[in-house]
């Protein structure tokens, strides 16, 4: 079985967060079932992580896959946006700031790895 660490150390298996991350949706969206993007105002579809699942594992922060700061809800495009930003047009969307902010704070070189390879 496969464990992933938290920062706090703790070694969870992908079951438990599967289950912790449900959890956290169910508690975000409080029973909701359509969704606004945060990025640009359209319907939603998408969870998107701001820190994706495998980065939160391998940075060793796995408790980030279910915190409800790491995940908003994206359209397609914004959601694309976010994952493919050495084009720069993540930073059109409307919570750049936030999502960026949080970036920074729970992992400084994911961070620095998009400032420096964003297209200006």
């Amino acid at each position: 079985m496969i464990y992933y660490r938290t920062s706090s150390g703790e070694m969870i298996t992908e079951a438990t967060i599967k289950k912790r991350y449900s959890r956290a949706l169910a508690d975000k969206h409080g029973g909701r079932t359509h969704f606004v993007c945060e990025g640009c105002g359209e319907k939603a579809h998408h969870n998107d992580h701001t820190i994706a699942r495998a980065r939160c594992k391998i940075i060793g922060k796995a408790e980030l896959i279910y915190d409800p700061d790491n995940f908003v809800n994206s359209c397609a495009e914004c959601h694309a946006n976010w994952e493919n930003f050495k084009t720069g047009k993540y930073l059109d969307a409307n919570n750049v700031t936030e999502r960026m902010m949080f970036l920074k704070m729970n992992d400084p070189e994911g961070y620095n790895i998009r400032i420096t390879l964003t297209e200006s």
